[in-house]
């Protein structure tokens, strides 16, 4: 067992070592818009903050919403202070989520969104009170955000994402819900 370890170990340490001095994209894979559209992906423009983060726009019941890209976060959520703006019903609790500084009881709702002129319906969106994560861009002069997407959302639709060229690619059915 150790014999294993210790071969892992020098395995990894050569492996990193044969890219040492190449450029970051040397190794990045060259994601192209046609090949991804004929594969049935839509392409979503992604927006960076200074502060690292990354935000993406669409429309929920028709109106423009911006929406913080979490690939760490379990759900997908809108500002329950948004609610009559993007015209949502609370439609009952489910759960508590946690996160950086915030625990907090979720609520159920659904709305129509709209992805690269697509509408689908997506009925396990929650609202959650962010004014915690406002609050936090605010103070590095980062924008406000309307909501989170989450993990479950960015698996659901397959999602990929291009960091060098702001892109991500999802499937999205109008055939289905969400």
């Amino acid at each position: 067992m150790k014999q294993f370890v210790v071969t892992f170990i020098l395995a990894a340490l050569i492996a990193c070592a044969g890219h040492q001095g190449k450029e970051a994209n040397d190794t990045v894979v060259d994601i192209n818009d046609s090949v991804m559209l004929a594969k049935g992906y839509d392409v979503v423009e992604l927006r960076k903050m200074k502060t690292g983060h990354i935000t993406t726009s669409f429309k929920v019941n028709g109106k423009s919403c911006v929406f913080l890209v979490d690939t760490g976060g379990g759900g997908t959520l809108i500002d329950i202070s948004k609610k009559d703006k993007y015209g949502l019903e609370a439609l009952g609790k489910r759960d508590y989520a946690a996160g950086i500084g915030s625990i907090s009881s979720l609520t159920m709702t659904s709305a129509t969104l709209q992805i690269g002129g697509k509408d689908f319906k997506s009925d396990d969106l929650f609202l959650m009170d962010i004014a915690y994560i406002n609050s936090e861009f605010k103070k590095t002069k980062g924008w406000q955000v309307d909501g989170v997407l989450g993990t479950d959302f960015l698996e659901r639709h397959d999602a990929i994402i291009d960091y060098p060229h702001s892109r991500m690619y999802l499937i999205i059915n109008q055939d289905g819900d969400d």
